[in-house]
């Protein structure tokens, strides 16, 4: 049964204040090749388009592309080894996000993520916060071949579950 409203909602900063959980996951790889660790108001920055993207935008700050170029790739893994074992130590839900969620499940509105976080993870985070059953289903960066600024990555989720594109809103930063 196709719902009557759709919400898409981001996961990073909207339902979830990851930015500490992601500093130290980018610190632990920077210490690790040498490179200056950042603050949280630089990660806030930084964050938004997945990790590979925070880290080359971070290292550009400090580095010569050329220095960390052939680096990035082996950076990235162990960002995300370090990240998943570590992905809820110091997140926490955004002010109003339980009684949104819940409202919005009264209303019979269906919920989906989407997030350019891997999907594993986000299905992981959302589990370990205890609101992954509110929603139909999450997209991460990895689902499908594009992913956020792309609109057909929003289009794809909604797609997915049967939604209408005329009754679905996004709720976060991209």
């Amino acid at each position: 049964m196709t719902q009557k409203f759709t919400i898409l909602f981001d996961l990073d900063g909207t339902l979830v204040n990851t930015a500490p959980d992601l500093m130290n996951a980018h610190n632990h790889v920077m210490k690790k090749y040498g490179y200056k660790e950042k603050n949280l108001s630089d990660i806030k920055k930084l964050a938004g388009r997945g990790s590979k993207m925070m880290l080359t935008r971070s290292l550009s700050d400090v580095a010569n592309i050329n220095e960390f170029k052939d680096k990035v790739d082996e950076m990235t893994k162990e960002f995300i080894n370090f990240y998943s074992k570590n992905i809820s130590i110091e997140s926490t839900l955004k002010n109003g996000v339980i009684d949104f969620l819940s409202w919005c499940k009264k209303k019979s509105i269906s919920m989906c993520v989407c997030t350019n976080k891997q999907e594993h993870l986000s299905i992981d985070l959302l589990k370990k916060i205890k609101i992954y059953n509110f929603f139909e289903y999450v997209a991460g960066g990895n689902t499908f071949n594009q992913n956020k600024p792309d609109p057909r990555h929003l289009m794809d989720t909604v797609e997915i579950i049967g939604g209408d594109l005329k009754k679905t809103i996004m709720i976060g930063d991209s």
